[in-house]
């Protein structure tokens, strides 16, 4: 089902996310259940370290993952890493390393055909099952995109992703807000906090870092934007902050699968501004 943040999540006073805080307390209560029916955590040969979130939606640790992946390849820290991930709306099962000449976004899901753009993937919804291929494939480090709500596998260290942007939202839980757990469990299963933005007080280490745009578009020139991800509104205001002329924008649900008609649409839009 296509994912839209719905904007009263980054209200503090709505009447909507108050009428919905029953449903929370019923979604903390099936996560646990489903946190414990999923049993011990296998402890792999290679060590996990995971990238992961508080929220439901975007907070770029996607992005953190690469960068983090750069990282360890520049310090020389593996000579062979991984990244392992669920393989968003994908539709293969089990546990398979991404191949650019045989999947597609059907297949593995967007966001790991372009992980494989810049290093080996394996896609497992089970992950434990992803880190027992990744040791078969002599991968010497697991960099798991997402899986702090997942206990499936055991994590060496675990970092959490907060866009200042948007922090926690309106800090209740799915579907009164953006949060996937309290903000304290969240905290008491991280080693350290990535803020993209302003700085994160807190008691654990804080990394901090910013979005950093390597090629900026014309001034001179009129554009309209597009994007399809779970709080678009900050592409779009990544895009002002560069004082870019935008005279038309669209956002779209988290993953989306664009029509030919929608790019068509987009196409003749941009002819003619």
């Amino acid at each position: 089902m296509p994912f839209k943040t719905p904007k009263f999540w980054h209200k503090r006073l709505s009447l909507l996310s108050i009428l919905l805080i029953p449903f929370s307390w019923l979604y903390r209560i099936g996560h646990k259940i489903n946190m414990m029916r999923q049993g011990t955590p296998y402890k792999s040969s290679i060590p996990v370290i995971c990238v992961g979130n508080a929220i439901a939606g975007g907070s770029g640790k996607t992005p953190t993952v690469l960068a983090l992946l750069k990282i360890i390849q520049g310090q020389g820290l593996a000579k062979n890493p991984v990244i392992l991930t669920r393989g968003y709306k994908g539709q293969q099962q089990g546990a398979i390393t991404v191949d650019l000449a045989t999947h597609s976004a059907n297949d593995v899901g967007d966001e790991a055909l372009m992980l494989t753009t810049h290093s080996p993937v394996i896609v497992a919804k089970n992950r434990a099952e992803g880190a027992k291929l990744a040791e078969q494939k002599d991968f010497d480090l697991i960099i798991m995109d997402d899986g702090l709500q997942n206990n499936r596998l055991h994590k060496n260290i675990c970092f959490l992703v907060v866009d200042r942007q948007i922090d926690f939202g309106n800090n209740r839980i799915l579907p009164a807000g953006p949060l996937r757990e309290s903000i304290k469990t969240i905290l008491d299963k991280v080693d350290g906090v990535i803020c993209i933005g302003r700085a994160f007080h807190s008691d654990l280490p804080v990394f901090e870092a910013s979005i950093d745009v390597t090629q900026k578009p014309s001034s001179s020139k009129k554009y309209i934007a597009f994007a399809g991800l779970g709080y678009p509104e900050k592409f779009k205001n990544t895009l002002l902050d560069l004082g870019i002329d935008l005279v038309g924008w669209h956002d779209f649900a988290d993953h989306h699968h664009y029509t030919n008609q929608e790019l068509e649409d987009l196409y003749d839009q941009a002819l003619n501004n």
